[in-house]
């Protein structure tokens, strides 16, 4: 009896870049990453315009993605020229949503109506209430939801925390130091979805999320942590003219370990892809590689002598695990996963950790003095 992998077939909402890097990931052969128990088949992309969804498909998936490609299933992709028809297209059975930060509920809210499955680009919302209002559809619809928040799921990222959590290789955790920022501010246009005030523009919810991420992966799972949310949460904002953040800080502490987290997210420098997160214990540390998004490799630097205030380090290890797939499937075999296994919910990416990342974020805005404009908002915070 042959073995068939379980198919996850893909709507594809909204036709940008990210959804590009999406669709070109899943289109790779599992095979290629030792996958054999679930595949991926593109069945629909939407966008405003029917002309720029078939480009967008004739362009990324001219065959289909892998599960068509390999003839487990015998539909082509389809293009349409609005989001309702990927939603109601009988081929779908999880929509993929990549569309601007401001659509992400209105977006969702459609494909869950429609009862469809939906894997919703980060951030999943622009607050926290906008989140519970989904959650709340996915619950009565017995859909599955999740954030698409791809850097959990990225080998080395797991690798460091099994390192950390596990194998105890710097010691206590005590601090940790993350930055993704771009040179932006000067040399894209007001209008520029960064900097757009009606686009909910700014770094803190486009670029945030990635240094959070690493806090919400070493810090807040630790497994001492017993899943204690930060006591406390700090930040220091500047505005730009249009009335979005520029720079943004954010400092979280969990006390339970003795441990900070700093984080930073600004549109006025380029993260330094050699350095961008730093994890410091009290036996050493690890440098991480890559891009804050999507690291490629670490270095743990173990002290001489732990008990010495300011001590030599041994030399350094790099642990080089340099991947050739985009990022995304990792995220999207583990979202196929779910689905075979019929949950609505992951484990690894709960809907609880995506309200408390947003609720991390609204208090950020609060103190920083970022108030969305009128109606952006489809759900109002309590």
């Amino acid at each position: 009896m042959s073995f068939k992998p379980f198919v996850a077939q893909w709507g594809i909402i909204g036709c940008g870049w990210i959804s590009t890097e999406f669709v070109q990931d899943i289109c790779r052969p599992p095979s290629s990453r030792g996958v054999k128990n679930i595949s991926h088949a593109v069945a629909a992309a939407g966008s405003r315009n029917i002309a720029k969804a078939q480009g967008f498909l004739d362009k990324n998936c001219p065959q289909g993605a892998a599960a068509q490609q390999d003839g487990l299933v015998d539909f082509k992709p389809k293009a349409y020229g609005s989001y309702k028809g990927v939603v109601e297209d009988p081929n779908v059975n999880i929509v993929y949503i990549g569309t601007m930060n401001v659509c992400h509920y209105d977006d969702a809210k459609l494909a869950l109506e429609g009862g469809k499955h939906v894997l919703l680009e980060k951030p999943a919302t622009l607050n926290a209430a906008e989140w519970r209002s989904l959650v709340s559809i996915a619950k009565e619809k017995n859909l599955f939801l999740m954030e698409a928040v791809w850097t959990r799921f990225n080998p080395v990222l797991l690798a460091i925390q099994k390192a950390i959590h596990q194998d105890n290789v710097i010691g206590d955790i005590r601090c940790l130091y993350s930055d993704l920022s771009m040179d932006s501010l000067g040399k894209r246009a007001d209008t520029d979805r960064l900097l757009s005030a009606e686009l909910a523009g700014g770094p803190l919810l486009d670029l945030g999320p990635y240094p959070l991420v690493w806090t919400m992966m070493m810090l807040y799972r630790h497994p001492k942590n017993e899943r204690t949310p930060p006591a406390k949460i700090g930040s220091t904002m500047m505005l730009h003219h249009t009335g979005v953040d520029v720079a943004t800080n954010f400092a979280l502490t969990f006390p339970k370990i003795t441990a900070m987290a700093n984080c930073t997210a600004n549109l006025l420098s380029p993260t330094q892809k050699s350095q961008h997160t730093r994890i410091v214990g009290s036996e050493g540390e690890i440098l991480v590689q890559g891009i804050t998004s999507r690291p490629q490799s670490y270095i743990i630097r173990r002290l001489k002598d732990p008990s010495k205030e300011g001590g030599e380090y041994l030399e350094d290890e790099l642990v080089d695990m340099s991947f050739e797939e985009g990022g995304l499937v990792f995220e999207a075999d583990h979202v196929a996963r779910c689905l075979k296994d019929g949950l609505i919910e992951s484990k690894d990416m709960p809907w609880d950790e995506t309200e408390l990342t947003m609720s991390i974020f609204d208090q950020i805005r609060k103190e920083g003095g970022y108030k969305f404009l009128p109606g952006l908002e489809k759900v109002q915070l309590d």
